[in-house]
């Protein structure tokens, strides 16, 4: 009996006292028009003249300037060689643009340089999707890249990422 009414003051005493603390998270503002959502699974990233929807967990974001265009990155963090990234050429049109990129990937050789989006694959079996967007006087190059071992689950959610590409009004 002791026991039991021993127990039941325990019992009591962390149900009164709170032993599982249970705090809210408010998310707060990045900026003006963009907030975290609690649970969300995906996050706008508004980029210089677009936006772009990526999962916030599994990629990590990183930003570079290369040979004077900007280019911003979300390399996914379970798989090695898988990414996804927007190339930003300033003051170039389409065909200097898609010059410059298919130049800096000559490792891939295109199928179709006509069709969009376009492909290219590696020796190797890697692959190279992109497509472009000109407005403004810029050209935006979206490409998305993976090794050949990788699930079409996968594939899909790159290319899924890929076509919420925006240009900014």
């Amino acid at each position: 009996m002791k026991k039991t009414a021993i127990l039941l003051v325990l019992i009591t005493l962390l149900t009164v006292t709170g032993c599982v603390s249970k705090t809210k998270y408010l998310p707060e503002a990045k900026s003006d028009k963009t907030f975290t959502t609690i649970g969300g699974k995906e996050e706008a990233h508004q980029g210089e003249g677009y936006s772009l929807t990526v999962p916030f967990r599994h990629y990590r974001y990183e930003k570079d300037y290369d040979d004077g265009h900007l280019e911003e990155t979300w390399e996914y963090t379970k798989k090695d060689d898988v990414n996804i990234k927007v190339t930003t050429y300033q003051n170039a049109d389409e065909g200097s643009a898609r010059g410059k990129f298919l130049r800096e990937n000559d490792d891939y050789i295109f199928e179709d340089l006509t069709g969009y989006p376009l492909c290219g694959t590696e020796l190797d079996g890697d692959t190279l999707w992109f497509h472009l967007h000109e407005a403004n006087g810029a050209v935006y190059i979206v490409s998305w890249e993976y090794p050949k071992n990788t699930k079409e689950d996968l594939q899909k959610e790159l290319s899924d990422i890929a076509q919420t590409f925006k240009l900014a009004e």
